[in-house]
Order: structure tokens, then C-alpha cells, then sequence
């Protein structure tokens, strides 16, 4: 059976590379090159290049319905774009779509994201034929995957090993006439591509352990960030942290009572903690703009607020 593959992320080459042991490839589809840079310089998605080094032959999206190509089926993850009508009926069968959530929950372009902010326990993947919906299609296969507190690089590579293998499955149900997609139930949620403005901590509204969640849920872009209370190189990454909830072994904190966003104290080798709703957060690694990823303890050592150390009883801007 003819494939038509449709992608453009490093997560899509994952994919394409698994098909081409398998399957006939007859067209690959991509986004268009971008600038990007200084320079403002073209590049290549990476499935693109991907296809270049291994001889698959790239089709134009534009040109797609004119193209003479026989596909039996479509097979899209991380494209990026929605597919009109005439282009994913364009197969035989239909067109495919591997999506990193349960469905209905998490429809959009970051859900493994937002899975960690929001401090899901599990997540997993959906196989399902795409129609005029964002990501509303007949489920063929679903697959449920762990949530382990890790960030979403670590969830990214156990999310993939589920859905190559969920792929196979689907393509075998549909190559032997054996599918029979259902429709989908349940309360639908969004996820919206990730802005940069959400990545901003707010420590009045969230706990320590749901900074953690956003800390590891916008690595590496667009990262948890904070702002300091000072003119310049305001804007702070947090790169690590974790809640404490007890400080028993550590150092007490200056102030137990610190507000949201207050630097409650100092702990000598590892960072400082700072309030936040109902709980108090340890960072432990920092990056300030334009600068390299520090431990926090070494950033205390050069940081200055207001011509001084940080010092328990400075601010975050909340």
C-alpha cells in the first residue's frame, strides 16, 4: 500500500524513519522552508532533510492533487498545518493522524505540553482518520502512557515508542479491512500552541508543585521565567526546582512566612527558596537573559538587587 507522509518536526523524522523500513513511501509532505537566524537564511524542516538524505521523493502541498501519484493511504504527525478535504480524502483510505493525547482531551498543536502543566498523571496517543475538525476524527487505536514527573523531552521519547507502535497497528487493521474507527466520547479539552507569555510564573496563583509542572512542561521552549524587581536583566529562567515541603536536613528558612514571590532564604550550596500559594519552591538552576544556565547557588553569588546579594526578603515580581 502507497503511503503519502505528511510532517516537519524532528518528532515526524522519528516516524518517517520507522516507515521507510516498512512501508512503500510515495510522497513526502512538508512545510514550507523558513527564515530563521540573523540572517534571516531558509531552512529546511528537519523531515525535509530527512527525505533528502534517503532519496524519499518530496511533494509540494499545492501540487499534491495534481501530482500523479496512487496512495492508498495519508499518515500525518506533527505537520503542523490542517488539512483541507480534498487533500486528506486525497488517499484511497483516508488519512491517518498521530496525535499525542487521549482524545477528545488536550485537541491542538502542544498537548504533551499542557499534560505536564496541568499535572496529568497519564496521557497517551490517539490514532484516528482525520476529517474538518481539529482533531476530531474516528478513533482507530488509543494508547495510555505514564506521566513520570519528568519534563517533556523524557515524555516526548516514551510517547513516541507508543505511537510507532499504535502506527503499525492501525496501518495493519486498515491494510487487512479490519478497522472500524469510533467516535470520539468524553469531554473535549484544548491545547493551544505554547506563547511565550506562558511560561511566566505566577507565584501567587500556583503552588511549588505546580511551578515544578510548568518548569518541566515549557522545556525547552518557551521555559518558566520570572522577573526581577530591578531595571535591567529583569527576566530570570528557572531551569530546576523542586517543592519544599519540609526543610528537614536543610537549612531553615529565613522566613517561614514569606509572601508569593518573596525570597524566604538562602540555602548555602543549593539555592534559595522563594513563596509561593501555600507552599515554598527550592530553585536550584537559573539562567538570567542573554547569559549561560548557572546553578542558582552560583547565581546568588554574583546576582545583585539594589546594589546588594540577594537576600531573604528580596522580591520576584509577582
Amino acid at each position: 500500500m502507497n503511503i503519502i507522509f505528511f510532517g516537519s518536526s524532528s518528532t515526524s523524522v522519528k516516524f518517517l524513519e520507522h516507515l521507510l523500513k516498512k512501508e512503500n513511501i510515495a510522497g513526502v509532505v512538508t512545510s514550507q522552508d523558513k527564515p530563521s537566524g540573523r540572517g534571516l537564511e531558509l531552512h529546511h524542516t528537519p523531515v525535509k532533510q530527512f527525505a533528502r538524505e534517503n532519496n524519499c521523493p518530496l511533494v509540494e502541498l499545492n501540487g499534491l492533487l495534481d501530482s500523479e501519484i496512487k496512495a492508498g493511504l495519508g499518515i500525518a504527525v506533527s505537520f503542523g498545518k490542517i488539512l483541507k478535504k480534498e487533500v486528506f480524502s486525497f488517499p484511497e483510505k483516508g488519512t491517518i493522524n498521530v496525535h499525542f493525547s487521549l482524545l477528545p482531551k488536550y485537541r491542538g498543536a502542544s498537548p504533551m505540553q499542557w499534560a505536564i502543566i496541568n499535572g496529568e498523571k497519564t496521557t497517551g496517543v490517539s490514532v484516528f482518520f482525520i476529517d474538518e475538525g481539529l482533531d476530531t476524527g474516528k478513533i482507530i487505536l488509543q494508547e495510555e502512557v505514564p506521566v513520570l514527573g519528568d519534563d517533556f523531552i523524557a515524555l516526548e521519547n516514551r510517547m513516541v515508542s507508543a505511537g510507532i507502535g499504535l502506527l503499525d497497528r492501525a496501518v495493519a487493521l486498515i491494510r487487512d479491512g479490519k478497522c472500524v474507527p469510533k467516535e470520539q466520547s468524553g469531554k473535549p479539552t484544548l491545547a493551544p500552541p505554547l506563547k511565550k507569555t506562558d511560561g511566566k510564573i505566577n507565584w501567587s496563583s500556583k503552588t511549588a508543585v505546580e511551578i515544578c509542572n510548568l518548569i518541566k512542561g515549557t522545556r525547552p521552549w518557551p521555559g518558566a521565567y520570572t522577573e526581577m524587581n530591578v531595571e535591567r536583566n529583569r527576566m530570570l529562567k528557572i531551569l530546576d526546582a523542586r517543592p519544599l515541603e519540609e526543610i528537614a536536613g536543610e537549612q531553615p528558612l529565613a522566613n517561614s512566612k514569606a509572601e508569593p514571590g518573596e525570597i524566604s532564604g538562602i540555602l548555602k550550596g543549593s539555592g534559595f527558596a522563594v513563596g509561593c500559594r501555600g507552599s515554598f519552591l527550592l530553585v536550584e538552576k537559573v539562567q538570567r537573559e542573554n547569559k549561560k544556565p548557572v546553578s542558582a547557588w552560583d547565581f546568588l553569588q554574583g546576582a545583585r538587587l539594589h546594589g546588594e546579594r540577594m537576600k531573604a526578603g528580596d522580591r520576584f515580581i509577582i
